[in-house]
């Protein structure tokens, strides 16, 4: 009996070194694995580092653009913006849509504008109407800046164009592509904040020539507004240079 207890004692140790034996093991396995990955993630080069954050930039910057544009209802501001007396070149579809993404599809700022546009006297011939001018070169240079956006990032960064920096182009040089990129989505974020303020105070005012002085202004080139999207159209320039 006693050798029986002997041989089922050695037996279930061997059993208990086996588990633990296999449960070590395995251990050591999944910590193989984790420090495979980790070695895989530390191999990664510093260009490869620089390209995949240029490139989540670039994807989350067209996300942000799209998410407003899906957002976007234009029945909410059917003939809200007077287009058609102000100038024939805005009776597209598309230059109205480029307006309203230039506001960044803010239905509220948009009906602001077209409060702000209302006090004006648009009567008569747009080609000598001074006022119809001045609210043109508005809408201009509203189209101007999601033009300026929607080629930077449709064009200049597509996709393709995204594999051939990928190929091609050193760590210096994708930094260089991502710190302008940067500047320029600060900056256009800042001519639209700019321009939605101004429009604020605007649509408080009553007369139309207090209104027209304040729509000189934001035009005004060497204004705050006016000279950041000429730098916008600056930087789009660099970054096409760089890629």
């Amino acid at each position: 009996m006693r050798i029986f207890n002997l041989v089922m004692g050695v037996m279930s140790c061997n059993l208990d070194g086996v588990a633990r034996s296999d449960s070590v093991k395995k251990v050591f396995d999944s910590n193989d694995r984790n420090n495979s990955f980790l070695q895989q993630s530390l191999n990664i080069s510093a260009k490869d580092r620089a390209f995949y954050a240029l490139k989540t930039k670039v994807m989350s910057y067209r996300e942000e653009l799209q998410d407003a544009y899906d957002s976007f209802d234009l029945s909410e501001l059917l003939l809200n913006i007077p287009f058609k007396k102000i100038s024939p070149d805005f009776i597209a579809s598309d230059k109205q849509d480029k307006v309203y993404a230039g506001l960044g599809y803010d239905v509220e700022v948009i009906k602001q504008l077209g409060r702000v546009l209302s006090k004006l006297d648009l009567n008569g011939p747009h080609f000598i109407n001074i006022d119809a001018g001045v609210a043109k070169s508005l809408l201009v240079i509203l189209n101007n800046m999601t033009d300026c956006i929607r080629t930077v990032v449709n064009f200049y960064l597509n996709d393709e164009k995204l594999s051939q920096i990928r190929a091609n182009k050193d760590e210096v040089r994708i930094n260089e592509i991502n710190t302008n990129l940067e500047e320029f989505i600060n900056i256009s974020k800042h001519c639209m904040s700019t321009v939605k303020s101004q429009l604020m105070v605007l649509d408080s005012k009553i007369t139309r020539e207090s209104v027209l002085s304040g729509l000189k202004e934001i035009i005004d080139y060497e204004g705050d507004f006016g000279s950041s999207v000429s730098l916008m159209g600056v930087i789009a320039v660099t970054i096409w240079s760089l890629v």
